[in-house]
């Protein structure tokens, strides 16, 4: 008997383990999803999946630890509150009778609360929840188009390797700027933005004083596009007139060099012996950076860890995602003047960070005029990429030299436009001292794919065709693609699987 009553209580304690494990594990895990799908909707408002995969399954080192503890500050009230909720039901939980079946007789297993029941409980609010957020993240959606085949690479997409360019004799230096989540809606309405007092005065002035492609007749800019709507997909666009495909995003990390079937601008530039060099505050390892700067011109690449490496901040220093953009534009003034004391002609890349979601990095040299952080973090980054380029104006090398200033995709944080929804966002652009001068800039539908040829055609270039990849160059009066085939069916063609990119483009 004492036996009987010693196994009863061990099988009952495991079964009681293992019951409880899985049904606060269950809910925990619901409830994480839950607070998720709560912060897309207030922050992110909506949510690109083709960005969320990439971003999910590539190299996340050096991400700002910011983005982490705005989650958790803005969803952790929401998680007490599911938690407390969600344990009532199962908290006054009726007791269930369990038999174990011996050769001798029954052994009545009791009490064990709520056995089955809290189970099944616990995995239908788990299955409500990720239901919930698949429908949020829209991976039907990202379903359905993925498994449709197209064929639009066969019918529009012109080969980057067939295209003859030719550069004038004396060949111009080219300065990239990458500004993180520029958006032209941040100008004034007067100027064709959507507020009332502009957000980025400076880069407004820029814009209107140089040349800006514009959507509308006036300050206006590019279209995102599912592919090309985050920081590594813009790279790619604007210097491939390629987009990068969903499964290029799992696959990169597989190779020993990034896509190099594509002939992207630094291989073009490279070939004309252009010293090439790109700049940044995080780490070049993110999402991929340093293995296509590699791949496509053999870069030099200044990253957080050269900052390190030549003393000019310690090695425990640690800003937003790696240094701020006021360290990085006094960075980029001394590459930039060694750069410009070779002979041969000179392309750097430059990425600026502070006005990342959420809420962006606010210098502590940064005024403060607007009630909102991002508001203040856009004004001052519009006002340090202005006093940077008023340096570069004042070198003896500017002369030569052509500056492309580009947003790399609209903000993510979608919430700081809810009172401006009725507005058409576009991404940001300006060309100064450029060696061509358009046919039409007003008025135009185009995409970051666009900025390839365009880029070259800037630095006088000349392109056989006048497309590279899915892109036009804007200088000239051939219609891009959103204009030939509209902005919705565009994106959605080259979101489909393609049989051409598959085999001519990822594959080594």
């Amino acid at each position: 008997m004492k036996k009987e009553i010693k196994t009863k209580k061990i099988i009952n304690t495991i079964l009681k383990i293992i019951n409880n494990l899985l049904t606060y594990t269950f809910l925990i895990v619901s409830n994480i999803i839950f607070c998720i799908i709560y912060y897309i909707l207030r922050v992110l408002k909506e949510v690109n999946f083709y960005e969320l995969k990439f971003t999910l399954t590539n190299n996340l080192s050096g991400t700002g630890d910011e983005m982490i503890t705005d989650g958790i500050k803005i969803c952790f009230p929401l998680f007490i509150l599911l938690a407390f909720i969600m344990i009532i039901p199962i908290t006054k939980s009726k007791k269930t009778q369990i038999y174990i079946e011996t050769k001798k007789r029954n052994i009545n297993i009791y009490p064990l609360k709520l056995n089955k029941i809290k189970i099944i409980y616990a995995l239908i609010i788990l299955i409500v929840s990720i239901v919930a957020l698949g429908k949020t993240i829209k991976y039907d959606k990202y379903l359905e188009t993925i498994n449709k085949t197209g064929d639009i690479y066969e019918v529009y997409y012109t080969d980057t390797n067939e295209v003859e360019i030719t550069f004038p004799e004396k060949k111009r230096n080219l300065i990239l700027l990458y500004l993180e989540s520029m958006e032209s809606s941040l100008a004034s309405k007067e100027s064709g933005g959507a507020f009332d007092i502009s957000r980025i005065p400076e880069l407004e002035i820029l814009a209107l004083n140089n040349l800006n492609f514009s959507n509308t007749d006036k300050i206006g800019g590019g279209y995102n596009l599912d592919l090309t709507a985050w920081t590594m997909a813009s790279l790619w666009s604007t210097t491939t007139g390629t987009p990068l495909a969903s499964n290029m995003s799992e696959n990169y990390k597989n190779y020993e060099e990034y896509m190099p079937n594509v002939n992207a601008l630094g291989d073009v530039l490279k070939k004309e012996g252009y010293n090439l060099e790109i700049i940044q505050g995080s780490v070049k390892e993110y999402a991929g950076v340093d293995k296509y700067y590699k791949t496509h011109g053999n870069y030099q690449i200044f990253d957080v860890k050269t900052a390190k490496e030549r003393k000019y901040i310690d090695e425990d220093y640690s800003q937003w995602w790696g240094y701020e953009d006021k360290k990085l534009f006094e960075y980029a003034k001394k590459e930039i003047e060694t750069l410009a004391q070779k002979e041969e002609p000179f392309a750097i890349s430059i990425f600026t960070m502070d006005t990342h979601f959420v809420n962006g990095y606010l210098d502590s040299s940064c005024a403060t005029n607007f009630k909102d952080q991002y508001s203040n973090v856009y004004a001052c980054s519009s006002k340090m990429v202005n006093e940077f380029i008023n340096w570069i104006k004042t070198e003896p090398f500017y002369e030569n030299t052509t500056i492309v200033v580009i947003g790399d995709h609209l903000t993510m944080q979608n919430e700081y436009y809810d009172n401006y929804k009725d507005y058409e966002r576009t991404i940001y652009n300006a060309f100064i001292n450029t060696k061509t001068k358009p046919i039409k800039n007003k008025n135009r539908k185009f995409s970051s794919l666009d900025m390839y040829p365009t880029i070259l055609a800037s630095l006088g270039a000349k392109i056989k065709g006048e497309k590279l990849g899915f892109g036009v160059n804007l200088f000239g009066e051939e219609k891009t693609l959103i204009e030939e085939l509209g902005k919705e069916k565009f994106n959605e063609e080259i979101s489909k699987n393609s049989e051409y990119y598959n085999n001519k483009i990822l594959k080594e």
